[in-house]
């Protein structure tokens, strides 16, 4: 695998996991609520829900590669289309709203959260089909792949429940250049898998 294309990997799976969604939005909610301890084991849900997704992305991708050399070229891709798609709603996204949710929040809330977060389904599917199988079909490679694609995703969404009201206020008052920002540096993801350098 190419510099470039571990380069492209990394700023999507960064940009990706630290973007507004699901666990982003309910850890900073859970932050700003009960701070940060409280919000433990809810954080630990997130986290090991998101490392089952990643294997069961993992997985999925993985057989259907086997099954079928054109799927590889396929899922790319899409996955540029995904990527592309991503980058136009990051950067045309509106600044985030404080969120006063009174949900329960706990390990099994942040867990069965990544079972129907369609972001992480999508997130894992790009990043083994776009990144890991064109370069590598190795099994180590994919393990790889998914703690690096679990760690990151994770963080993210420990750091939103870190900053909490801070990074809200950021959101807000820089939220056009911010989006902006991350926009291209997504669309700049895809040079490297159209092109293959």
């Amino acid at each position: 695998m190419s510099f470039s294309v571990i380069s492209a990997f990394l700023v999507f799976t960064i940009i990706t996991a630290f973007t507004p969604g699901p666990n982003n939005i309910l850890a900073l909610s859970a932050g700003i609520r009960c701070g940060f301890k409280k919000s433990a084991p809810l954080l630990t849900g997130i986290c090991a829900g998101f490392f089952c997704m990643m294997f069961l992305c993992c997985v999925l991708v993985f057989s259907l590669s086997s099954l079928s050399v054109q799927f590889i070229a396929i899922m790319k891709y899409i996955g540029c289309l995904y990527i592309i798609w991503l980058a136009w709603k990051v950067a045309m996204a509106k600044p985030a709203e404080k969120e006063n949710s009174n949900a329960k929040i706990g390990f099994a809330t942040g867990f069965i959260l990544q079972f129907v977060n369609i972001k992480i389904v999508i997130y894992g599917m790009t990043a083994y089909s776009g990144f890991v199988l064109p370069y590598h079909e190795s099994i180590l490679a994919l393990l790889a792949a998914m703690c690096v694609l679990t760690v990151i995703g994770s963080a993210g969404t420990v750091v939103w429940a870190l900053a909490g009201s801070i990074l809200q206020r950021f959101f807000h008052r820089y939220a056009r250049l911010s989006n902006a920002v991350m926009g291209v540096m997504l669309l700049a993801c895809v040079i490297p898998l159209v092109f293959d350098f």
